[in-house]
């Protein structure tokens, strides 16, 4: 602990008595348990700053599992100081950042990262060749004699209606607390904004914690009785074209939480998708750039 100080007269720090010095600067090192608290609060605060986890780490890209709640890059209704996902990964990874798409501030799950500009416009062509699956817990039971369904309805994006169509695949529904709900898997074919979540609510079933197309006393219900404080939309999986491995982002704890809550529910979810089952996955190797397939692992 360092003390600077200027004085004309004598100074007692507890157990130190800091003899006069005519206008100069006395520096008294001393290392106290107030000083040693202090400093052992900063570290813990240090250690507790937010890792985003590391699915795949490749040579010109990067997927990782976004959590819920953080804003993939500063927009025009960002707030002053905002943290966002592509400053979090930057300084986590101590190189550049291009992201190849987005998710929504409230959804969370696999996103891709390029570390350079070419590698960006690449692996966009490859995922819009490819596919994107999210999982969804819809308000009701599914009342759709198929357990496919697909919304193929223009979306108004920026005043201009454009294509939109997703596909909706039933997992299983549940009225566990006599709080019908229907667990799906969405595959959007298209890219609008919140495309999803509005088609969702076409289909008669909004999706849970969505305040913007669903109901906000069901959604209270949710956050107060099952302990749902969020929207229940997460991206499981990216498949990009010629490539034979998804990137598959784990449910979060929460929405695992939520689901195990009706045991029957949960089995026959794990039963239908064994990728309900799959741990936290955090590649924490480090950066290794373009040398990373040529590392040496010792």
């Amino acid at each position: 602990m360092i003390f600077v100080l200027k004085t004309r007269r004598h100074f007692e720090c507890k157990k130190w008595i800091i003899s006069p010095f005519w206008f100069h600067y006395i520096i008294l090192l001393a290392i106290t348990s107030e000083s040693l608290t202090m400093s052992g609060s900063r570290t813990i605060q240090h250690s507790k700053r937010a890792r985003v986890p590391v699915i795949r780490y490749e040579d010109n890209w990067v997927c990782v599992n976004k959590p819920a709640g953080l804003s993939v890059h500063r927009s025009a209704n960002s707030r002053r100081n905002e943290t966002t996902l592509r400053s979090l990964l930057k300084r986590q990874l101590a190189r550049k950042i291009f992201p190849v798409h987005r998710l929504d501030h409230r959804t969370s799950g696999a996103i891709l990262f390029a570390f350079d500009a070419k590698t960006t416009a690449n692996i966009h062509r490859r995922l819009a060749e490819g596919s994107k699956e999210y999982i969804a817990l819809l308000r009701g039971i599914w009342k759709y004699e198929n357990k496919k369904v697909v919304i193929d309805k223009p979306l108004k994006v920026e005043g201009v209606m454009k294509d939109a169509l997703t596909e909706f695949h039933l997992i299983s529904s549940s009225s566990f607390c006599e709080m019908p709900c229907t667990l799906v898997s969405c595959k959007p074919i298209t890219g609008r904004t919140h495309q999803i979540r509005r088609h969702a609510y076409q289909l008669g079933h909004p999706i849970i914690g969505d305040s913007q197309h669903g109901d906000s006393r069901v959604n209270r219900s949710w956050r107060n009785v099952r302990g749902l404080d969020r929207l229940a939309l997460h991206c499981l999986s990216i498949q990009l074209q010629n490539d034979s491995k998804p990137c598959i982002a784990p449910i979060p704890q929460q929405m695992i939480q939520v689901l195990q809550q009706d045991i029957m529910f949960w089995e026959e979810i794990v039963n239908l998708d064994p990728r309900f089952m799959l741990h936290e996955v955090d590649e924490r190797g480090g950066t290794y750039g373009r040398n990373y397939k040529n590392r040496v692992i010792e």
